[in-house]
């Protein structure tokens, strides 16, 4: 009976860690056990402050290559998780925020942070952008008043959009018009158009319907 050949493939041998890691924290990992080789590198199981769990090559752990998972690699800043700035970003995409407001500092300088998690961010009045003086913090739905807006408080409204100021400086009446139809189609309201214009909700809303044919 033929003696099979010898494999000219060799094994890697099971290398054993020279150091005990368990216990010891890199960055945000906390080494659990060893896991092994892979290519020739040692492997750790690690567990990340978030909990997520994987195995770690022992060379990554000791040159801080690694120092937590890929998923807290990714997370944005502190401040951008804030509520203060969810906020922000939503309204930001409404296009309903005045120009000042485009910047997230001067927006959470001017509004402040949430009193508490249930707090939500109103208007005083709601047929005008989102500008400073015209909005507020308010835990429950109707916590707190609605009083009118001064004329001041208006103007800077007008001042900071975009969409009103150009209906407010248009030099003719065709041009005003078509001012007034593209804002209505970006979505602003009659009266914000109105406020604008000078004219009415009623007489903005037959202008515009006149126009579209509607």
């Amino acid at each position: 009976m033929k003696k099979q050949p010898k494999s000219i493939h060799k094994r890697t041998k099971r290398s054993k860690p020279t150091k005990d890691l368990t216990g010891k924290r890199f960055g945000k990992w906390v080494v659990q056990k060893y896991a092994g080789m892979k290519v020739n590198h040692r492997l750790w199981l690690c567990r990340c402050d978030c909990g997520v769990q994987k195995n770690v090559y022992e060379s990554n752990l000791i040159s801080k290559l690694s120092t937590k998972c890929l998923f807290c690699s990714r997370k944005k800043s502190p401040k951008r998780r804030t509520k203060t700035y969810l906020f922000w970003y939503r309204l930001k995409r409404s296009r309903l925020l005045s120009k000042k407001w485009q910047n997230y500092e001067a927006f959470r300088k001017d509004v402040g942070d949430p009193p508490s998690n249930n707090a939500r961010l109103l208007r005083y009045n709601n047929n005008l952008p989102l500008a400073p003086g015209n909005t507020y913090w308010a835990i429950t739905k109707g916590s707190l008043p609605r009083p009118q807006m001064s004329e001041d408080l208006k103007e800077q409204a007008i001042i900071g959009n975009k969409f009103l100021m150009k209906i407010r400086k248009a030099k003719t009446r065709d041009e005003m018009i078509d001012y007034m139809v593209a804002a209505r189609k970006a979505g602003y309201k009659y009266e914000m158009i109105g406020i604008a214009a000078g004219l009415s909700r009623q007489r903005v809303h037959v202008i515009i319907s006149k126009y579209l044919g509607k």
